[in-house]
């Protein structure tokens, strides 16, 4: 073959090879119809999450929501619970503790069952109805039963009652407080059912020799008139009891002057603080204990005696009782004092 035969047969082997190549380099195969099926470099970038909306409120205002609901929740079960009674209130607030702990669980567990649970719109409902009922229970007034105790004093003396009328009102917390000063002499209360001590017996209290105080507590009656008398000398040593439907006043008058009770005992005030609530006026029986010492009640406008004397009352040698009777003052922190013993008797009056 010549020479002209051998560049031909090249040629011809070039031709064929350039195909072959030209499809390996551009041509149709699975990874070059990979490259090119890729989206441009500077195509516009698609949403990061775009199953999840964007939220509507800073990431603050959520916890400031739980904490401005919880103590609308907080308040409002407060108000319920101090309308109830004593016994009722124990009782209600387990059955709210325990609806919380079960409408916490449905709401922690709902999403694993429903993607939206029916819990949170009955937990909602539940919620408006204790706001509700709270700020109802808001404007009830508490019941006697509620209220702190109705103090009443009484003494012994001479084998003789100092009062022979006491008031009492219905379903009230009573604390009777009771001064024998009959030296060696045992006294007592015992209160009956009716006019005499035929009745059925409401309360009796313990027999206890005097010069000493006790605090006689119980539950006041229903409404109507009742019969004490000592148990030691119940000829002598009688009286009646008055008590008065929760609210109403004795006689439809004015209500009596609320009152309070301090005991003067060895040169000492054996109450250092006496609480008033309220307003108008107030009688603090005064039980002076120590035979042939004087003692007295005085109040002052300010912390200390310096200050404008509110009520100075007279003096009472023991062992005596007296009742003294003035107008409340604006509700604050006062002194009091025995004029007699300035820097050994003394207290805090409270006006709330």
């Amino acid at each position: 073959m010549g020479r002209d035969g051998v560049a031909q047969g090249r040629t011809r082997d070039r031709s064929r090879a350039v195909p072959a190549r030209a499809g390996r380099q551009g041509g149709g195969g699975p990874l070059s119809q990979q490259v090119d099926e890729r989206p441009p470099s500077d195509s516009p970038p698609g949403p990061p999450h775009p199953g999840k909306p964007e939220p509507r409120l800073p990431a603050m205002a959520y916890p400031l929501m739980g904490l401005v609901f919880g103590a609308i929740l907080v308040y409002s079960v407060s108000r319920v619970l101090l309308a109830v009674s004593e016994k009722a209130a124990p009782l209600i607030a387990m059955f709210l503790a325990i609806n919380v702990l079960v409408g916490a669980a449905l709401v922690a567990y709902g999403s694993r069952v429903r993607r939206r649970p029916t819990s949170l719109p009955l937990l909602f409902v539940a919620t408006l109805v204790i706001v509700g009922v709270g700020l109802f229970a808001r404007t009830l007034k508490p019941s006697a039963e509620n209220a702190g105790p109705q103090v009443v004093a009484l003494a012994a003396h001479n084998i003789a009652y100092d009062q022979s009328t006491l008031t009492f009102t219905a379903g009230a917390k009573i604390d009777l407080k009771f001064t024998n000063m009959d030296q060696g002499t045992p006294h007592s209360v015992a209160i009956f059912a009716g006019t005499d001590a035929t009745g059925a017996v409401v309360y009796r209290g313990q027999i206890f020799p005097g010069p000493a105080t006790r605090d006689y507590t119980f539950t006041a009656p229903a409404a109507g008139t009742y019969f004490f008398h000592c148990d030691v000398h119940p000829t002598r040593m009688m009286g009646t009891i008055t008590v008065t439907a929760a609210g109403a006043a004795p006689g439809g008058g004015p209500p009596p002057p609320a009152g309070l009770a301090l005991t003067a005992k060895n040169t000492a005030f054996e109450q250092k603080t006496l609480t008033f609530t309220g307003s108008g006026t107030v009688t603090v029986t005064f039980d002076n204990m120590d035979p042939a010492v004087p003692h007295n009640f005085a109040v002052f406008k300010g912390s200390d005696a310096s200050a404008p004397v509110i009520f100075r009352g007279d003096l009472v040698t023991g062992p005596a009782t007296k009742d003294y009777t003035f107008q409340a003052p604006p509700p604050g922190t006062y002194f009091f004092h025995c004029d007699v013993h300035p820097t050994q008797m003394t207290g805090q009056f409270i006006v709330k």
